[in-house]
């Protein structure tokens, strides 16, 4: 995963990742240019038996102000979404493992 984010030189303004690299922390690893979403519940429910582990992720670079972009409260594991808002329009992505 790194290598393909490092190989892209920051000129991607989204990776939709799935089955990323999570740590013991519930955290996966991001370059400092890039924000992670992660799917709805994933830092208050890590760990939970009940609740299977995520599996995609989100990182939106930087230079996208937090402002521009919400995440779309979707409450599984398998699906990160983010909405865009333009002056002329609305983009929503969804990552579905």
């Amino acid at each position: 995963m790194h290598d393909i984010l490092r190989a892209d030189k920051g000129q991607a303004d989204i990776f939709a990742i799935q089955e990323p690299y999570i740590d013991s922390k519930g955290r996966t690893r991001a370059l400092p240019h890039l924000r992670v979403v992660y799917p709805t519940g994933h830092i208050e429910h890590f760990g939970d038996p009940a609740r299977p582990r995520s599996r995609s992720v989100m990182m939106i670079h930087t230079r996208l102000s937090t402002g521009s972009w919400t995440q779309i409260e979707i409450p599984c594991g398998d699906i990160t979404a983010i909405q865009i808002k333009t002056t002329s329009s609305t983009l929503r992505i969804f990552n579905i493992y």
